[in-house]
């Protein structure tokens, strides 16, 4: 599992480091500069995509959804 931690320019990265080794269940502690971007692929290959395409498709079938006029998912997409 991977937790994602944003912060800001100014904070004091070291103790912030350290503060985290120090809680049980955390094993390591990586920092990174560069936002990671997912391609298609690895997003469809996710557990957690397989998790939310089922629970839609469960939601479809017992009628949990909303229809949305044509008129407004032109203007959510940009189809004129």
């Amino acid at each position: 599992m991977e937790l994602t931690i944003q912060l800001e320019d100014h904070a004091d990265l070291a103790f912030i480091k350290k503060l985290l080794t120090q809680i049980k269940g955390i094993k390591s502690v990586q920092v990174s500069e560069e936002d990671k971007t997912y391609s298609w692929e690895e997003i469809e290959n996710s557990k957690y995509f397989g998790k939310v395409m089922e629970q839609s498709r469960e939601q479809i079938k017992k009628g949990e959804y909303i229809e949305h006029s044509e008129e407004l998912m032109n203007s959510i997409f940009g189809k004129k």
